[in-house]
């Protein structure tokens, strides 16, 4: 068995695609309040994901070759990255002259998803994490692990990196998956981790307002801000599978589709917004807080819909699309 199921972070990637979703809703005419929350869940919500995928990396005991662990990753992970982009790109490209498209694209953005994800840069999650699956392992055995840490941690502070390949977002982000998994290894970091959510709360909301923003001082403020954010989610989670089976339930279960609703709300709210640019001003607040609700909803629901009504009836769609 390749991992256990671990309720406590269904529950966290639950809450964290929820983010992830509001996170991508940024129309112009937000106010200020709204930006500055999303700003602060930039801070952790991604981390968040890698920490996660480092843990149960870290924890698996699958005896799975080099080459069957990448191909397995490639068809979980690239595959829909492929799939996914090339059909977005179709879309923009045929209803760009009939209704309002955020980030038009051309038809050389067919092949330039090979290294770019023209489709929609929110991708480059998927990307990432493949490059890191394809790395990883030749650091998982014994102290090997340390070596992959100073790189991780050296590489973060590579402020030009460049983008082609996602290869700023793996030099931003291989130091969260490298943490998970040391937080697998060592039980003290596994334990604080699951407790003190008040005390993970408060250190990523002062790192937020207080610590400096200049290069390098920014660079620390993003590791040390990732952990402690997705420390606070984890620990809030855990207190949520004690206190509401009802919520455990919700969130787990949004939390399993977390994947799914990753590739596909941004397609959905597109086209959402697309339209409701016909209907609402989004000048007044009440308007935007309604638009919001509803087309953040829409990122979460439909995927969920479509997983269960057209991609779990097939075999192949169903494995590659959860």
């Amino acid at each position: 068995m390749e991992k256990t199921r671990n309720i406590t972070f269904d529950i966290a990637k639950g809450i964290g695609i929820i983010l992830v979703v509001l996170g991508h809703y940024t129309p112009e005419e937000a106010p200020a309040w709204y930006i500055g929350f999303v700003d602060f869940i930039y801070c952790f919500h991604m981390p968040l994901f890698f920490i996660i995928a480092g843990f149960f990396f870290d924890r698996s005991t699958s005896d799975k070759s080099y080459l069957s662990l990448v191909k397995s990753k490639f068809k979980r992970l690239i595959v829909p990255y492929f799939i996914l982009s090339w059909v977005v790109i179709g879309i923009k490209i045929l209803f760009d002259s009939v209704l309002h498209v955020e980030h038009p694209v051309a038809i050389e953005a067919l092949y330039r998803v090979f290294y770019l994800p023209e489709a929609g840069y929110y991708l480059w999650f998927v990307y990432v994490l493949f490059l890191i699956f394809c790395i990883a392992p030749f650091f998982k055995p014994g102290n090997r692990l340390t070596v992959l840490s100073f790189v991780a941690l050296g590489i973060a502070f590579w402020q030009s990196a460049p983008e082609i390949c996602c290869i700023g977002q793996l030099c931003r982000h291989l130091i969260f998956f490298v943490f998970g998994m040391w937080v697998s290894r060592i039980k003290s970091l596994e334990k604080a981790m699951y407790g003190y959510a008040p005390l993970w709360a408060g250190a990523t909301i002062l790192l937020f307002f207080l610590y400096p923003v200049d290069f390098p001082q920014s660079v620390l403020r993003w590791v040390i801000g990732g952990i402690t954010g997705s420390f606070m989610i984890i620990s809030f989670s855990q207190l949520i599978r004690r206190a509401s089976a009802s919520m455990t339930r919700a969130l787990s279960y949004i939390g399993n589709m977390s994947m799914t609703i990753y590739l596909f709300h941004t397609l959905f709210m597109g086209g959402v917004k697309a339209i409701l640019t016909y209907i609402i001003s989004g000048g007044d607040i009440i308007e935007f807080i309604v638009s919001a609700l509803f087309i953040i909803g829409t990122g979460i629901v439909c995927p969920v819909c479509l997983y269960k009504w057209v991609w779990a009836k097939g075999k192949f769609t169903s494995r590659i699309f959860k």
